[in-house]
């Protein structure tokens, strides 16, 4: 019974994704152990990739989107655009303000 539970536990390791939109316009992810600025393609590719843990995949478990005061319209619109194209419905996403661009979100 043990063993099932360990195993159950494993196989659903989590995988969040915290995606901020910077006063620029600047697209940033916190995949690879790090804060990032990204593109458009690239965030929608790690957004459909999920984590990978010896080419172990798993699928994005929860999304923060952090959007900077002065952000671009457009460009949050854009990554709202993204997220919903990967299935991510508003309702599944935690949308916060980013006080502290440009160091990553809390």
């Amino acid at each position: 019974m043990m063993i099932s539970v360990l195993a159950l536990a494993l196989m659903q390791q989590p995988c969040p994704l915290t995606i901020g939109v910077g006063n620029d316009g600047v697209i940033f992810f916190d995949r690879f152990h790090g804060w990032y600025k990204t593109g458009p393609k690239m965030l929608q590719s790690v957004l459909h990739a999920g984590c990978y843990n010896d080419n172990d995949p798993h699928p994005i478990t929860s999304v923060k989107l952090a959007v900077a005061a002065k952000a671009p319209k457009e460009r949050v619109e854009l990554v709202n655009s993204i997220l919903r194209q990967e299935g991510w419905t508003p309702d599944k996403i935690v949308n916060e303000s980013w006080k502290r661009y440009p160091r990553k979100p809390q």
